[in-house]
């Protein structure tokens, strides 16, 4: 009897290390599979992670982090109210900084990013670094000096940057660049460039800083500020300033229905409105890690097949079966840390690609952000090990208990059919967890504090129809057994590889489960998208009915607040050719403390000729006037599925949204369908919002050309004009819509195919081990003169039956799953009505690569081990 650490010395030489050098290649496959899921699950939280930290204050890196903000719920502030704080907050030791800040664009630049001009009071500025007592507002951290700020005071065309913007643009100081502010084009000289700290943020690469009288003359604001930022000085008496400061400027802020917040509680509310995008791409991303367990689980499994031989010589030398269980759990922790290690450098490396792509949805859908910067910490590293070990040693936990309960007697066998789940056999088992999934579905949604949805029931029912699928595709085995004997009834390989499917053993349920959840949620996601895509591409159909479209650059963002003049969009109006248009303004407003818009839209008085929305719940006056009514004292309006979702609101029902002029009083008339943002829009007559705002500018207008008259004329004519605006056709916008809808749906074909890449992989190590225990057959068959060829056809077709199986249950399962996202998850998460598409051109390139994959790799694996001598019997 060995002692315990020389037994452990053993096993690890003999039983491991030996093995990993002898099957290098499987070993490097296993941990690189590992580290595959690792990294796209790692990848995906690290992109948005950077897309979410990328919104901010753009001015936190010039007068450092405030300590209170005050805003209003909508439009703009008049500046008379920094006396007014000051009135109100007495001798309280309070830092006040107004901002203005407006949306911009590099003229001439035919992709333009948004940028922020932000105009701050650069002597207060200046005044910032003693009363902060040497933080990094001070000369010395960005920049400024007293003579340039005094040369600069009021000036409407010298600017401040960062490193970021002159890595951008390519400019730098002394120079001049052509910013487009709403309409028109202005010449902005570089005064200097902001240096980065490293105690502080960097500047944003889309920062202009300006004068806060200079950026009120350059944009038209007059006497108006975006914000007050308030600071706290340090010291001492820090804590109690701040307590009695939040006190009086929370009376201030009720006093004038005014929003009174921190810096924290602003990201928060904003980055909220993308939680559900970004919790459904982390499950998402879960997928390649979910099928890579089951991969985990095959391999392990293998490897105890390949090496029965030495765990009979171990158990007949003494040594213990709890002993050979460790083994080959401590081999599944190695592994499982080797591969979340290198998941880890991997997915840091994915992350970089990727960010662009999400930071571009989030633009597009939710909130300007500029981070494309991919920072990894000490939390996410911790959890990739933990998490990739621990899924590792679970994956091995099953292989490792058979490993150490079969007697020596027969480990030196390789005939015997072992090893897999124990439930995969039992159907009911699936019928109980299948109709648990359904009813799960039935569940209400968590709504979190913050106000933010999560779709439990929905969540929980793919979960649990996922493992049902794991159980009941077991059902499928002997129908695809039936169906290869017919078609290969003449066929030694056919009928072989008929004989292995007609009674499964635990190895190939196992590797169908894992191509089935692989198939299944990649199909999934395959229905919403074509879904997604047949519903918008409708949406756009009836929504686009003009002939031309004309914007303000920077559109596409949802904080773009650029707009049209009246000059411009009533010069465009009087164009020849021009037959009317729709024109509408969008502000943005806080309702009870969520973010929503408040759309202005004046339509063109054809009857025939005028935007026509999509009704959910429709309105009994659909007509151009429609929006013009007033019942009573209370305003007619339209509401968007979305903001009906988030604030409970439905036709007919009276609810308040605020104005510069106070809250006003509307009636929903009827519910429309929206898919360009999850944030939710009222929309009402221009004519109350020109009132309300006092502003009589347009964000964007739909033009209908006169009938004879060629769009492409009309379209030159404006683009001569007005060379700053962003027109287009009706065809060039929906290509324009297609193409940002596609790329939004980007990452999720990565991982559809990570996860298909995966399986098949699994498939392959499944059909390895299966071989090999079946290797006193082989030897059987070569001797009754079976080539090496045959066995590789017979290994290829059952790789094949197997691949059946899997696609069938997958696209089954599919089903299902994308039943929960449209019907469940969707309409909770974002509030949107999709209509039920399956895409079948989809999935038959789905099931053709998929079996086209299967048959190269199982007859790869088949010829490799087809390579036995009949004169020789392995084990004896």
């Amino acid at each position: 009897m060995t002692s315990e650490p020389r037994t452990g010395r053993l096993i690890w030489s003999r039983m491991i290390w030996r093995y990993w050098l002898k099957e290098a290649k499987l070993t490097a496959m296993l941990v690189g599979i590992l580290a595959l899921g690792i990294a796209v699950f790692l990848s995906v939280r690290l992109a948005n992670k950077a897309a979410v930290t990328g919104f901010g204050l753009f001015t936190e890196s010039i007068v450092g982090q405030s300590d209170f903000i005050l805003r209003s719920p909508a439009g703009k502030l008049d500046e008379r109210i920094l006396l007014e704080i000051r009135k109100a907050t007495g001798s309280a030791p309070l830092g006040i900084f107004p901002v203005l800040e407006v949306t911009g664009a590099i003229a001439d630049d035919p992709e333009p990013g948004l940028l922020r001009l932000v105009g701050v009071d650069l002597v207060g500025l200046q005044n910032a670094a003693q009363y902060l007592e040497g933080e990094s507002a001070g000369s010395g951290g960005n920049g400024l000096n007293g003579e340039s700020t005094n040369q600069l005071l009021g000036s409407s065309r010298a600017v401040f940057v960062g490193q970021g913007f002159v890595g951008k643009t390519g400019v730098a100081a002394g120079e001049t660049v052509s910013v487009t502010v709403s309409d028109r084009v202005r010449e902005l000289v570089i005064e200097a460039v902001l240096p980065d700290s490293p105690n502080v943020a960097a500047v944003p690469a889309n920062l202009v800083l300006m004068d806060l009288p200079g950026l009120q003359a350059l944009s038209g604001e007059a006497e108006k500020i975006s914000r007050v930022e308030l600071r706290i000085p340090p010291g001492a008496d820090a804590a109690a300033n701040r307590e009695s400061g939040f006190a009086l400027l929370t009376a201030f802020a009720e006093a004038n229905d005014l929003i009174l917040e921190t810096p924290e509680e602003q990201k928060s509310s904003v980055t909220q409105m993308s939680a559900a995008f970004r919790l459904n791409l982390t499950i998402l991303s879960g997928l390649a890690l979910l099928v890579g367990v089951y991969l985990i689980m095959q391999a392990m499994e293998a490897s105890v097949v390949k090496r029965r031989a030495e765990i009979a010589v171990m158990r007949s030398l003494g040594v213990t079966p709890a002993e050979i269980k460790r083994a080959w759990i401590l081999e599944a922790l190695l592994l499982g840390f080797a591969g979340s290690v290198l998941g880890i450098v991997l997915g840091r490396i994915l992350a970089m690609g990727m960010v662009g792509a999400i930071a571009g949805t989030v633009n597009t859908l939710y909130y300007e952000t500029t981070t494309t910067a991919v920072t990894l910490g000490g939390w996410e590293v911790l959890f990739c090990l933990v998490f990739g070990t621990v899924a590792s040693v679970l994956a091995g936990w099953i292989p490792a208990r058979d490993a150490a309960a079969t007697p020596p007697a027969q480990a030196m066998r390789h005939g015997a059919r072992s090893g897999g789940l124990k439930v995969l056999r039992f159907w009911p088992v699936g019928i109980v967890l299948f109709i648990a999934g359904i009813a799960a579905a039935a569940l209400p949604p968590w709504e979190r504090a913050s106000g933010s949805v999560v779709s439990v029931g929905g969540y929980l029912s793919s979960i649990l129809l996922v493992l049902s699928s794991s159980v009941l595709i077991g059902l499928l085995f002997r129908p695809v057994s039936r169906l290869l004997g017919r078609v290969g009834k003449r066929s030694a390989p056919f009928r072989y590889a008929a004989s292995q499917l007609r009674k499964p053993g635990g190895r190939h349920r196992l590797t169908a489960a894992g191509l089935a959840a692989a198939i299944g949620m990649s199909a999934a996601m395959a229905i919403l998208v074509a879904s997604f895509e047949t519903t918008l591409t409708s949406w756009i159909q009836q929504l686009l009915k003009a002939d031309l479209y004309v914007s303000a650059p920077g559109i596409s963002s949802v904080t773009n607040e650029n707009t049209i003049s009246s000059s411009t969009w009533k010069a465009i109006d009087s164009i020849d050719g021009v037959a009317g248009m729709d024109r509408l303004r969008r502000y943005p407003v806080s309702i009870d403390g969520t973010r929503a818009f408040l759309g202005g839209a004046d339509y063109n008085q054809d009857s025939e000729r005028h935007l026509q929305l999509i009704w959910l719940d429709p309105p009994e006056d659909r007509g151009p006037d429609a929006l013009e009514k007033i019942s009573g004292g209370v305003i007619s309006g339209w509401i968007s599925e979305p903001f009906q979702r988030i604030f409970g609101v439905g036709k007919g029902d009276l609810f308040t949204v605020p104005t510069p002029q106070g809250a006003k009083e509307i009636r929903c008339e009827g519910v429309y369908a929206e898919y360009g943002g999850e944030t939710g829009t009222v929309m009402v007559s221009r004519k109350f919002t020109s009132e309300w705002f006092s502003d009589d500018r347009i964000t964007q207008m739909s033009v209908y050309v006169s009938e004879g008259i060629d769009p492409e004329v009309v379209l030159s004519e404006i683009e001569s004009q007005f060379p700053t605006l962003v027109a287009r056709t009706n065809a060039r916008l929906r290509e324009e819509s297609l193409r940002i809808f596609h790329q939004t749906f980007a990452v999720t074909y990565a991982l559809e195919a990570i996860a298909v890449l995966i399986a098949v992989a699994g498939l392959g190590l499944a059909l390895a081990g299966l071989l090999l225990e079946r290797r006193r057959e082989l030897i059987t068959l070569k001797s009754l003169g079976a080539t090496r060829r045959e066995i590789a056809a017979a290994a290829m077709w059952e790789g094949v039956g197997l691949s059946i199986v899997g696609l069938s249950g997958g696209i089954l399962l599919s089903f299902a799953l994308g039943w929960v996202l449209i019907h469940v998850i969707n309409p909770q998460s974002f509030g949107w009505t999709l209509t039920y598409q399956i895409p079948w051109g989809a999935f038959a390139f789905l099931i053709g690569v998929t079996i086209l994959c299967a048959a190269v790799v199982a007859s790869a694996v088949g010829y490799r081990n087809g390579e036995v001598r009949s004169d020789r019997i392995v084990g004896r």
